[in-house]
């Protein structure tokens, strides 16, 4: 129960943070997309009835299901601008909750979603949101796909001494 609040709860964070980023871009006159109109939900039957219309995905969402009746601390994110479905990720901590992997994360594959290329960095905070709450150290990318790794480094993960794609969660 305590780890479906804090999944929430970090649902929630990532809604207030777009919320002020969209009140900052107004009053710069910047209005690429409208960020009131993204919201952040669970991965449900909805999210994945609106996934079995993805064209090319690259991964099969319905292991989710399974994922969440597993793992209690696992995080599940679908990303959506009005009713269309624009992204899934799916998180897990470690059992000492220090990292947490980001396991699968994926935009809809289609060309013309009105998140294209910011589904990554929406799902990056919410799991940073995540991580902070159960205070997790690290976000580790699971088995990056190799075209995906520069976009990554963009948003600040690098490989540790260990191979893996990490980047340190800072506390606030």
């Amino acid at each position: 129960m305590r780890y479906q609040w804090y999944r929430s709860e970090a649902r929630r964070q990532t809604s207030v943070t777009f919320a002020k980023l969209q009140k900052d871009f107004e009053q710069q006159g910047i209005v690429d997309v409208d960020h009131s109109r993204v919201r952040f939900e669970a991965i449900d039957a909805p999210a994945l009835n609106a996934y079995e219309d993805w064209l090319d995905s690259h991964f099969s969402w319905q292991d989710v299901v399974r994922w969440k009746a597993r793992e209690p601390m696992g995080f599940d994110l679908a990303i959506w601008f009005d009713r269309e479905l624009c992204g899934l990720c799916f998180a897990n901590p470690n059992q000492s909750r220090l990292r947490v992997k980001i396991v699968r994360l994926e935009g809809n594959p289609a060309t013309d979603h009105p998140l294209k290329s910011r589904i990554a960095t929406f799902a990056l905070t919410a799991v940073t949101h995540y991580a902070r709450i159960i205070g997790s150290k690290q976000i580790e990318i699971q088995e990056p796909v190799a075209g995906a790794i520069p976009l990554y480094q963009q948003l600040g993960f690098d490989f540790d001494a260990e191979g893996r794609l990490v980047k340190a969660v800072l506390q606030v």
